[in-house]
């Protein structure tokens, strides 16, 4: 490549240098003997000097929130203890309100503590779970009671106890996502995925404390359900959150 060509196609970089600078007193003295790096180089000025002039609006708050979530995430220390801790707390809400202990199903129980203790722990990091949580607790439900309407399954929908199980699940996903929030502020909370979280570690308590967890339609209105309902409270909240944050 030629002198002129290396200068014509690298004008506006060439006069955006500093005066003094070597490489721009070298092509300009070229220029000086040749006209046509000479006007390739005033063009460059030209466009150097418009977009100096040029006005850009600030950046908007939520576009440095976006640029600076990343950022503030690899700065901020893990939560996942916390956020585990909040599981199991949830978890603990039934036991410690029932008097009916079953320990038939401890393995079953502590299997989905488990999971619900890893979903509360990656809240945010894995998108979906809140409906992983959802999965669990169905996958819960069959495995106790079956599904209502099939052969071999338990009827009853024990509506009395069922309310009770609705509001400690509930209860569950409510401490956990408070302690959270508690603790992260807003921006890191995730409510769907840790109120979904924390409601299925109380169904998993409940496959302990509930005397009708192996009636098919209780486990699924009120067991499941009440994991449903968890995890659509969290995120509505989510989202007022979210657009709250926008707003500001």
């Amino acid at each position: 490549m030629s002198v002129c060509d290396d200068l014509r196609a690298n004008a506006a970089g060439i006069a955006a240098l500093p005066e003094g600078d070597p490489d721009r007193e070298t092509f300009f003295a070229h220029a000086r003997g040749c006209s046509g790096c000479m006007e390739a180089l005033r063009e460059g000025e030209k466009l150097v000097a418009a977009l100096a002039s040029a006005e850009l609006p600030p950046p908007s708050r939520r576009a440095l929130r976006r640029a600076s979530a990343p950022i503030l995430a690899e700065l901020t220390p893990s939560r996942w203890p916390l956020r585990a801790a909040a599981a199991l707390a949830a978890f603990a809400i039934p036991i410690l309100f029932s008097h009916h202990r079953d320990l038939e199903g401890w393995a079953a129980a502590l299997l989905v503590l488990t999971l619900a203790t890893a979903l509360s722990a990656t809240a945010g990091t894995l998108h979906a779970g809140a409906w992983v949580a959802l999965a669990a607790s169905a996958g819960l439900a069959i495995g106790a009671g079956g599904i209502p309407g099939f052969a071999d399954t338990e009827p009853g929908l024990a509506t009395r106890v069922g309310v009770d199980c609705l509001a400690l699940e509930l209860a569950g996903a409510a401490v956990a996502t408070a302690l959270v929030l508690w603790r992260t502020g807003a921006s890191a909370a995730f409510p769907a995925a840790t109120a979904a979280a924390g409601a299925l570690a109380a169904q998993a308590a409940l496959h302990l404390a509930c005397t009708a967890h192996a009636q098919a339609p209780h486990l699924w209105v009120f067991h499941v359900g009440g994991v449903a309902a968890a995890a659509l409270a969290g995120w509505m909240l989510q989202r007022r959150l979210y657009l709250g944050s926008v707003r500001s």
